[in-house]
């Protein structure tokens, strides 16, 4: 199956002027940092080796990439990461470490004007968001990959596009790096090194940025409260009939059960979504049952309390709480679907419309 690479407006079914820029403006990042990373070549006996592998690899490829092939499906490997909640071990202290990633120097004011912002989203992707304090940065996990996304800043923003060809250099002393973008030696732009600040947790529904305040919203909140916290390890406060302590997916998940006597339901039962493809490789898509299982964890349907604002964001910064209004019920299935991505409309309006549970 061809993966689909339309943006949301293509699917929507809006015509976008600015495609073709963006697919110019996409190859030439990959031509950028494929002149920053470089490896050495290897010896010819070695390059012939790799060249006959790779025909055999591709002949190989023709003869099982097809659909209904009798080895094995050629549909694509299904997303098996686990959801956020399972990696966790502890419970961390509540300071938050800095996230420290590079920032490129956007111009203009993307924190205030819409339609640059967009530009830059367009441009940039996931690397680019407006953050809890209402500024919009993009920011990256890696500085080959922010040089050249730099590079185009000048055609993305409407200016004059900077000159292509240099590369980023270091500047001494520090993380940072520097590009040239014009002639002149001295014209430059700089890649700082910095701390990332904390994307914002508001989910735009309708329009309006919404915070999430979903069904457990009633439940006291834990003693550990802060960005990027486990609900499988930290402690609710609360306890069980032994008198041992229940962390808050246990409590949670107790709650639930108590309301819908003794089962466990899930608080976005009928949520449809895409889950991967069926034995002719056409997409697939599922609806969100509503009894849930007790276990085992790895069951597709075995109930999990998903972070409706992922733990983490796209750059891998701590984001979402372990806030008892930032909790949902629902499966693993449905969880793994979920899993760091942004949290759509549909599911915020579900979660906040619903009765909230009692304590």
């Amino acid at each position: 199956m061809q993966q689909n690479t339309k943006s949301p407006v293509d699917l929507l079914g809006v015509i976008d002027p600015d495609k073709p820029k963006r697919i110019l403006l996409q190859n030439e990042r990959r031509r950028m940092i494929s002149r920053l990373v470089r490896f050495p070549s290897p010896p010819v006996g070695q390059r012939a080796i790799r060249y006959a592998m790779l025909v055999v690899g591709f002949v190989g490829a023709t003869m099982t990439g097809a659909c209904g092939a009798p080895s094995e499906s050629g549909c694509p490997a299904p997303d098996v990461t686990p959801p956020d909640i399972d990696t966790a071990t502890e419970c961390p202290a509540s300071t938050e470490v800095p996230c420290m990633r590079y920032r490129i120097p956007l111009v203009g004011n993307p924190s205030t004007d819409v339609a640059l912002r967009n530009k830059y989203i367009a441009a940039f992707g996931t690397a680019c968001y407006m953050s809890e304090f209402d500024t919009f940065d993009c920011f990256y996990r890696e500085w080959q990959a922010a040089c050249a996304d730099a590079a185009n800043i000048g055609e993305v923003s409407g200016n004059a596009p900077y000159k292509k060809g240099y590369t980023c250099q270091p500047v001494t002393g520090t993380e940072d790096y520097t590009l040239q973008v014009g002639s002149d030696v001295a014209n430059k732009i700089t890649i700082n090194y910095q701390a990332a600040p904390r994307q914002t947790p508001l989910v735009e529904v309708d329009g309006v940025p919404t915070e999430v305040s979903g069904p457990y919203r009633n439940l006291q909140e834990p003693p550990t409260l802060g960005s990027g916290q486990p609900f499988n390890k930290c402690d609710s406060g609360m306890f069980d009939q032994n008198g041992d302590g229940l962390t808050q997916t246990q409590w949670i998940l107790q709650v639930n059960s108590k309301a819908n006597n003794g089962a466990i339901h899930s608080d976005l039962a009928g949520f449809k979504y895409p889950c991967g493809v069926d034995e002719n490789c056409k997409p697939k898509t599922c609806t969100e049952q509503l009894v849930l299982k007790a276990g085992p964890p790895s069951d597709p349907d075995a109930a999990q309390v998903h972070h409706v604002v992922p733990m983490n964001d796209k750059r891998g910064c701590s984001w979402g709480t372990n806030s008892n209004k930032n909790a949902a019920v629902i499966s693993r299935r449905l969880n793994l679907y979920f899993t760091n991505n942004n949290p759509p409309a549909e599911e915020v309006k579900i979660l906040n419309n619903a009765a909230a549970y009692a304590p």
